[in-house]
């Protein structure tokens, strides 16, 4: 059960920051309107507080002032989402609300929808991470596909690039941080002819220096950056009434990965005195001759045509490719060994087409129809070293090689009609089918060496399969498949064979939401939403069939009440949101009972578990260039019916479970807190400055059975610019208090480990426009 946290330290912290910083401000200095934002939320412009919607928006100068580089910082602005990662494994793990989906594989669907300037990314392993030359992030919170490409249920992030300008402009950023970090960022944008315009940015970032310190190996660091992004933007005009914008952007990582921490020893002393946590954040270990490596590399091209039919009737289409290679190396229980290390070799490809259509000048109506198609392939070879951890020395198996491929193509219709039936209320109707095909082949393989083959040879077969009566597969030569089938209606039951399937998707999801304003300062909203994602394949090591069976669809039920309210004279705009979710068949990680011990490698379906929460958020204007940002966010989740598999009592082929309800889900902290202060003054005419910091509380949650931690981060940001932002100079600081903290906890071969937050850094940005 979760234990409950007081988030009172972290509030009590960020208000008297708040005093001393409003005491500095000048008294006699009045306050001003805050500006409101403008989201493409519903797909066209509209100002944040109009819309019936729970969305968080950030622009570039918050980004900025908030210390925002990757999109795992988001969590410490947005109340109620969380991004964690179950190993080192690549694969981010993005959560609202308690909605999330925690696995390792490649091939794993986030439940949380992220777009590029419209174009979706289906799985979490191709998203880069880096924010840069960006006009805004938009966070939507409940189940998302009457207006989207690609359905979700948790919600969606959406990026927004800057577009090319017609007046020829450009900048430059230089940032040298701890750890030897240089950061540079550039753009240049203009047009090309009268009737087009282009932009190309860059972001490129290294360091010399490792920030992870090795607990056996003295002066041996890890963590050194190599990492590029490039976009290249062109908008052509084709007509008065056609445009079309092609993206084209590239990303090349390698950066080295990070590697766990080591808390605990399981083997029962088998391996020797291993090196635990000493209580350093960077304190970690991992093998001098696999060193954690990322060599990854994605491309990919989209166009958008957006084309005015006639008066009030648009045509979108967009069409876009992404290739995604990846060889990347990953160290899974903190020790100097190899123990579990795995080696991805990936590579996916995705192809998908949006069409949409909007009516807009229809009296009280506005319409879109959209259908949109997509199809991907994944390959894979994952391959598990272990010849000096647990399972080489206690059954002599050095490797394991586990080949998969994916195959999915999805189609779907969605429509939304808004109807404005009176001066103060409109009624919102959403709706969605999805068809959907997944196909998937793949065995874990001997890697060659032979030692999978006497495992099961002279081990597994003699001593477990042929005492409890089942078939004797026969024998497993040299880079043979390893996977018992172990279903009885298999057709090659009893036999080493590969495992394939295919899973189909007929699924549909609806939205009703009513809004009604009663002032043009007062929006109330209430939602009733459904929505589903697709079901998938494990695609782990595993040494038996009943493995690799595939997971099923799970169906979300949601309910939200909202209001935003503009105060003050327009300088406090206050939101609040109340949910309660029902979850059938939460896709969720799980126990396998294998014939070598039981692993955290399987996914299964929780029956039924129901989510309630509520949400405040306020951005109040104190004074004159100082601005208070506010969001707090209650969680309660609980599983309701689901017998979960007991690791201890289980003893393969018996598999014991017990009632698990009661149980909290995974990432979803009962409080979190975020308090954010921006002031910025005006030194002369010429001359500004700018002061900014975010508190950010995070509280107690369950990552993959295993408690986390609650904790509180502060960074900060001060520095001068010109009047006109054409020159800047900051110095920053990332977890200033030096927190000690962590992402996840989970279990090795050898141990319980953990991946540990970085300590304190800071540096120095400038930046210049032209």
């Amino acid at each position: 059960m979760r234990k409950f946290v007081n988030p009172e330290p972290a509030l009590t912290a960020s208000a008297a920051a708040l005093l001393i910083i409003a005491a500095a401000a000048s008294p006699a200095v009045s306050a001003q309107e805050l500006e409101e934002i403008v989201v493409t939320a519903q797909k066209r412009a509209q100002g944040i507080n109009d819309i019936g919607i729970t969305v968080n928006a950030f622009e570039e100068a918050q980004l900025d002032n908030f210390g925002v580089q990757t999109s795992s910082d988001l969590e410490k602005l947005v109340p109620g989402l969380t991004i964690t990662n179950a190993q080192p494994s690549g694969v981010p793990t993005f959560t609202i609300r308690g909605v999330g989906f925690q696995s390792f594989s490649a091939g794993a669907s986030s439940t949380v929808g992220l777009y590029i300037d419209e174009t979706n990314i289906p799985y979490s392993v191709l998203f880069g991470g880096s924010i840069f030359d960006i006009e805004r992030v938009e966070v939507l919170k409940g189940p998302q596909g009457d207006l989207y490409g690609r359905n979700s249920t948790a919600g969606q992030i959406n990026f927004v690039s800057r577009k090319p300008t017609k007046e020829f402009e450009g900048g430059v950023a230089l940032g040298y941080g701890r750890f030897d970090v240089v950061d540079f960022e550039g753009f240049v944008s203009g047009s090309l002819s009268e009737t087009a315009q282009g932009r190309v940015a860059l972001k490129y970032v290294r360091s010399g220096e490792g920030w992870q310190r090795s607990l056996t190996r003295p002066g041996d660091t890890l963590g050194e950056l190599d990492e590029l992004n490039v976009r290249a933007l062109l908008n052509v005009e084709l007509s008065d009434s056609a445009e079309l914008l092609l993206n084209i952007h590239h990303n090349r990582n390698n950066s080295e990965n990070m590697a766990a921490t080591a808390l605990t020893d399981n083997t029962g002393g088998l391996l020797g005195p291993l090196p635990l946590s000493t209580g350093d954040a960077r304190a970690a270990d991992w093998t001098p001759t696999h060193r954690p490596q990322n060599d990854n590399k994605a491309t990919g091209v989209s166009a958008k045509l957006t084309w005015n039919l006639s008066e009030g009737l648009a045509l979108t289409s967009i069409s876009a490719y992404d290739d995604f290679r990846r060889n990347d190396l990953y160290g899974t229980s903190g020790l100097p060994v190899a123990d579990a290390d795995s080696t991805n070799q990936t590579e996916i490809s995705v192809f998908s087409q949006e069409i949409r259509l909007e009516k807009s000048d229809l009296p009280g109506w506005y319409l879109l129809g959209g259908l949109f198609y997509s199809d991907d392939s994944i390959d894979e070879d994952y391959l598990l070293i272990n010849g000096g951890g647990f399972l080489g020395v206690a059954l002599g198996l050095d490797g394991l090689s586990t080949r998969w491929k994916q195959d999915t193509d999805s189609t779907s219709l969605f429509g939304r009609a808004e109807w404005q039936f009176a001066d103060k209320l409109k009624l919102t109707m959403g709706a969605r089918y999805t068809q959907e095909n997944r196909d998937w082949s793949g065995c874990t393989y001997d890697s060659g060496d032979g030692t999978l083959a006497g495992l099961w040879n002279n081990i597994l077969t003699p001593f477990l399969l042929v005492p409890f009566g089942a078939p004797n597969p026969g024998t497993l030569q040299p880079g043979g498949c390893g996977v018992y089938d172990d279903i009885p209606t298999s057709p090659t039951f009893g036999t080493f064979a590969i495992f394939s399937d295919e899973i189909e998707t007929r699924k549909s999801m609806g939205k009703l939401t009513l809004e009604y304003a009663p002032t043009e300062d007062v929006l109330v909203y209430g939602t009733l939403a459904t929505g589903f994602k697709s079901g998938g394949f494990n695609g782990a090591a595993v040494q038996t069939h009943q493995g690799l069976l595939p997971y099923r669809p799970e169906d979300l039920t949601s309910f939200e009440l909202g209001v935003k309210a503009t105060l003050l004279d327009r300088r406090l705009q206050l939101n609040a949101a109340a949910f309660a979710y029902r979850y059938k068949d939460k896709q969720e990680g799980t126990i396998a009972v294998t014939p070598v011990g039981n692993i955290v490698v399987a996914v299964t379906n929780v029956p039924r578990s129901e989510i309630r929460g509520a949400e405040i958020e306020s951005r109040w204007q104190l004074a004159k260039g100082l601005i208070w940002d506010l969001g707090v966010a209650y969680l309660d989740t609980e599983i309701t019916e689901y017998q979960q598999i007991d690791p201890v009592a289980s003893v393969w082929p018996n598999v014991v479970t017990f009632d698990a309800s009661g149980n909290a889900l995974d990432n979803s902290p009962e409080w979190q807190a975020n308090s954010a202060l921006t002031y910025t003054h005006s030194l002369s005419e010429s001359l500004k400055l700018t002061l900014a910091g975010v508190l950010s509380y995070k509280g107690d949650s369950i990552t993959v059975n295993q408690n986390i931690e609650g904790y509180t981060l502060v960074n900060a940001r001060v520095g001068l610019s010109a009047a006109d932002d054409r020159w800047s100079v900051f110095a920053w600081g990332r977890n200033i208090t030096d927190e000690y903290y962590y992402h996840s906890e989970s279990t090795s071969n050898c141990c319980i480990v953990r991946l540990n937050g970085q300590p304190a850094t800071w540096g120095i940005t400038a930046s210049y426009r032209f």
